[in-house]
């Protein structure tokens, strides 16, 4: 039995040597980026195929489920187009149930990730092909003097979708600014739909982070299903126009 007064120095020589032992941080002092292809010169994971195959059934049976019809070809353009207007509207109208008091709805040009959806059926899985992102509706009270701020931006980056405004591009500014066919007065506020990345200031967005907010917990993809999903209801197809809600000087 080894008695006490040996115990404390053999602790003493364990600690030592466990500390001695213990590893520094490592910290990488240089990287090297690689590109890598994903093609069809790549094999299938045969396990890896099998595994998800019982889920993946179940995912493609849930995305070719057909919620709404468009009667014209949906296209992505600037400074306005049938497929942002769709985007535009089923945000604002999204935003008018929480609260009626919202006058106008803004996308980001960037947000929309196809450039065309032809005639005929919508799938679920086709507006999760245009919006993969799990951007939510935020409403936003923003100050005249701000809107005009938005505005000169959208200009710049050649128009972006909006619904219940409007304005013309000048020389890479926006005139006639007009918010539910009114002219913007610079001293109020108004409200406003955009999706929280682009609320909190994202997409260079920066002077609207200081902004009032009310954050939702509705994803943007989700409004536009519930748009197509009323319309089918009522047996109307999507039929979004181009209605120069922002149109280049002549």
């Amino acid at each position: 039995m080894i008695r006490k007064a040996r115990l404390y120095p053999l602790l003493f020589l364990l600690l030592a040597a466990t500390a001695s032992c213990s590893k520094k941080p490592m910290y990488a002092h240089q990287q090297q980026p690689h590109q890598y292809t994903i093609d069809s010169t790549l094999h299938a994971d045969s396990n890896l195929v099998k595994m998800l195959k019982p889920y993946k059934r179940g995912v493609d049976t849930q995305m070719q489920v057909v919620i709404g019809h468009t009667d014209i070809p949906l296209t992505k353009a600037q400074p306005e187009s049938t497929l942002g207007n769709f985007v535009a509207d089923a945000q604002l109208m999204a935003a008018r149930v929480l609260d009626a008091k919202v006058e106008a709805s803004v996308s980001n040009y960037g947000g929309l990730r196809i450039p065309y959806i032809d005639p005929g059926p919508i799938t679920r899985g086709k507006m999760y092909e245009l919006m993969p992102f799990d951007n939510m509706i935020t409403i936003i009270e923003i100050p005249g003097t701000i809107v005009k701020q938005f505005c000169d931006f959208m200009a710049l980056k050649k128009g972006w979708p909006v619904s219940g405004i409007s304005f013309t591009i000048k020389d890479k500014a926006a005139e006639n600014i007009t918010i539910g066919g009114k002219a913007l007065n610079p001293n109020l506020y108004y409200k406003f739909v955009l999706s929280d990345y682009v609320a909190r200031g994202g997409d260079n967005c920066d002077f609207l982070a200081p902004c009032k907010k009310r954050f939702t917990s509705i994803f943007i993809r989700d409004a536009m299903m519930t748009y197509l999903t009323r319309l089918e209801k009522e047996g109307k197809p999507l039929h979004p126009q181009i209605e120069n809600r922002i149109q280049y000087a002549e």
